[in-house]
């Protein structure tokens, strides 16, 4: 029972590092294309986006994304922020 605890913890300490081991991609470095509506994308996987938690109204987004190929893109897009402008 204590090994299984004491494994649970280390396994639990070091998972952030299993996740942080890939480097985020720069974005200075990326062709940030417009995103047009009916545009077709290709995501294999979410690599980083805009956190427009603490924002309100319509704003803009970068999302950067891995493709099919394993190739590295970004594209912007305008969201709503996930601030509630609502009092009550």
């Amino acid at each position: 029972m204590k090994f299984a605890a004491i494994a649970t913890t280390l396994v639990a300490a070091f998972a952030p590092m299993a996740f942080a081991s890939e480097k985020a991609p720069d974005i200075s470095k990326l062709d940030v294309q417009q995103y047009q509506y009916g545009m077709q994308l290709d995501i294999d996987q979410v690599l980083q986006r805009t956190d427009n938690s603490r924002k309100s109204g319509v704003v803009p987004s970068v999302l950067v994304y891995r493709d099919s190929q394993g190739e590295v893109h970004a594209v912007r897009f305008m969201e709503w922020g996930g601030l509630n402008n609502q009092n009550g």
